[in-house]
């Protein structure tokens, strides 16, 4: 499997120390280029602040290793969601 290249939102929830659930957002772009051919589905991504900023501020809120990668830049819909929700949304990027 494979996603189509092109403007990505990668979306996770995380579980912060007080045991409230947080929605992680990144915006980037998925681009052509080498992957891991290890069965899973696996894409390489660019992101607008780069790759050490994004690995440093995305770890600092414990995700888990898997997310959902959606098409299309749909931050601001995830943020509306969370108000819905009442959950708190951080976006990395």
């Amino acid at each position: 499997m494979s996603v189509k290249h092109g403007p990505v939102t990668l979306l996770l929830v995380a579980e912060k120390t007080d045991g409230n659930l947080i929605l992680l957002v990144v915006e980037g772009e998925l681009v052509p280029g080498l992957i891991l051919e290890i069965g899973n589905t696996n894409s390489r991504y660019k992101f607008p602040i780069g790759a050490r900023k994004f690995v440093n501020n995305w770890n600092i809120h414990g995700p888990a290793h898997h997310c959902a990668v959606g098409i299309g830049h749909i931050a601001s819909k995830i943020k509306k969601l969370g108000e819905l929700l009442e959950m708190e949304v951080v976006q990395i990027c």
